[in-house]
């Protein structure tokens, strides 16, 4: 199916949500924190991210400009992963990180796997 970049810099959500993907079918890459998803971003080249918007370092929406930046990765749809809620600026921030979508933590497995489905979709028209 699709390459899908998991970054967190909690192990274990991102262990479980590449878990959850591949079962799904997808292949997937973790990166613990915005530098290294940078740094495996040309070789994995990812169709789909779904990144942590808070990471110790540079935030999700400070990584998520970095890769829009690169004319390669310009068009790639970014999920953000957030306790904010909507009240908190949460629509300010998914704007700031140029993201398609959100899912907020903690998450369902089938909203996840649905928003991620309908992503994919999306960027395929």
């Amino acid at each position: 199916m699709a390459k899908v970049m998991v970054v967190d810099d909690n192990e274990e959500i991102a262990r479980l949500v590449s878990l959850i993907l591949s079962r799904d079918g997808h292949e997937v890459e973790i990166a613990l924190s915005g530098d290294e998803a940078l740094k495996k971003l040309e070789r994995f080249s990812p169709d789909l991210i779904l990144m942590d918007y808070f990471m110790p370092g540079k935030d999700g929406a400070q990584v998520s400009k970095e890769i829009h930046s690169r004319e390669r990765f310009r068009n790639v749809p970014i999920i953000l992963f957030t306790i904010m809620s909507l009240d908190e600026g949460l629509e300010e921030a998914v704007r700031e990180a140029e993201a398609v979508d959100y899912i907020r933590k903690p998450f369902s497995v089938d909203v996840m796997t649905e928003k991620v489905r309908r992503v994919l979709r999306a960027a395929e028209a």
